[in-house]
């Protein structure tokens, strides 16, 4: 129990810092730095970020689901009706719909904005502003649902830390 703890409580705080770090400093900075951020993003590729944190995410999510049973005793309906349980799942709720979203979402439309990148200087002329455009809408897409991810993580972290008390 305690190393399942531990696993939930670490991942957890790395998926919402790194999602903090990206949605309030990361893509304000990219966007701000405009074309050549794309240099930027595909180093972050080979440092495989795009791997580790749906990994860091899936660690959380199945150890907080695997908790969430062990501390109903298998009556998840009735912990649902106290305080406690409504805090836990609701959290629960809003990190799965978070993680689904950034994988549905987020994920596809920053993958495919660093590809369009990444061709951008062989591209031809007229192909260019087209790419450039693409890109833009896909980062702005990518920031506005990380923006919602966020939101859902702080809600669950806000859930998840006054749950006990409650």
């Amino acid at each position: 129990m305690l190393v399942l703890r531990f696993a939930h409580v670490f991942f957890g705080a790395l998926w919402v810092g790194m999602m903090a770090f990206q949605t309030f400093f990361l893509m304000p900075a990219l966007a701000e730095v405009g074309p050549d951020s794309g240099k930027f993003m595909a180093a972050l590729m080979r440092r495989r970020i795009p791997v580790i944190l749906p990994i860091v995410a899936l660690i959380t999510l199945v150890s907080g689901f695997w908790l969430f049973q062990r501390l109903s005793g298998g009556a998840a309906a009735g912990l649902m009706r106290t305080p406690m349980g409504m805090a836990f799942g609701s959290g629960g709720a809003a990190a799965l719909v978070a993680f689904l979203l950034g994988i549905v979402v987020l994920r596809p439309a920053m993958m495919r904005s660093i590809a369009l990148a990444a061709s951008l200087a062989s591209a031809a002329p007229d192909d260019r502003a087209k790419r450039s455009a693409e890109i833009q809408r896909l980062r702005a897409r990518g920031a506005m649902t990380g923006w919602v991810v966020m939101i859902l993580l702080l809600y669950a972290l806000g859930a998840m830390a006054v749950a006990r008390y409650l």
